[in-house]
C-alpha cells in the first residue's frame, strides 16, 4: 500500500512538472520570447519611492507576472488596475495574490498586443528592448496626449524623450525608470 501511495507520489510531481514547464514554454513563445522575471523588493521600494500615481489614474501593466506592480499601485489608492500576462502560472498567481490580499485588480490571460490601451493615462512594462520596440508603434497609434509610459529597466530606443530615474545609484542600469509622455 505504501508502495503505491509512493509511486502516486511521483507520478503527481512528475505531472504537475511537466505541465508546469510546457505552460511556461507555451507562454514563452507567446510572449515572443520575453521570460516571466519578477521586481525583487529593492526594485520595488525603489518604483514606490519615485513613482506616485493618483486614485484616479487608470494603470495598465504589460506583462504583469504575479501581479506585483498592481498590488504597489494597489497601496498607493489607485482603483482602475489590469495586467496582461501570458504565462499561465504567473497569471494565476496574479489573481491568486490578490484576491488572498483582498487587492481589485483585472489579470486578463492575454497578449497586451493584441489589448486596446485607450483606456489606460498610465502604461507600466519590464519588458526586454526588443518587446518595447514592437510596442511603439501601438502606443502612438493608441495613447491619448498625456498618457504616461513607465519603462522599467529598459528604454525605448529611437522613440521620444524620457524622463529617466535613477532608484540604484549602485547600479544604474537595472535601477533604472524611463517615463514618456505622449
Amino acid at each position: 500500500m505504501q508502495i503505491v501511495f509512493i509511486l502516486f507520489t511521483i507520478f503527481l510531481i512528475l505531472a504537475v512538472l511537466l505541465i508546469w514547464s510546457v505552460s511556461t514554454l507555451i507562454g514563452l513563445i507567446r510572449a515572443r520570447g520575453v521570460p516571466f522575471v519578477t521586481l525583487r523588493k529593492a526594485q520595488l521600494k525603489g518604483i514606490a519611492k519615485h513613482i506616485k500615481l493618483m486614485e484616479s489614474d487608470r494603470l495598465v501593466d504589460l506583462g504583469c507576472g504575479d501581479g506585483r506592480v498592481l498590488r504597489l499601485f494597489a497601496s498607493q489608492g489607485v482603483k482602475v488596475l489590469h495586467g496582461y500576462e501570458v504565462n499561465f502560472w504567473a497569471c494565476l498567481q496574479a489573481r491568486v495574490f490578490n484576491l488572498v490580499r483582498g487587492v481589485k485588480t483585472k489579470i486578463f490571460f492575454k497578449n497586451f498586443n493584441k489589448a486596446d490601451l485607450k483606456e489606460y493615462n498610465i502604461i507600466f512594462c519590464y519588458l526586454l528592448e526588443g518587446s518595447l520596440k514592437r510596442l511603439r508603434e501601438k502606443f502612438d497609434k493608441e495613447l491619448k496626449p498625456g498618457t504616461k509610459v513607465i519603462s522599467y529597466a529598459f528604454e525605448i530606443k529611437d522613440w521620444r524623450e524620457p524622463e529617466i530615474i535613477y532608484t540604484d545609484l549602485e547600479n544604474k542600469k537595472l535601477g533604472r525608470i524611463f517615463i514618456y509622455t505622449i
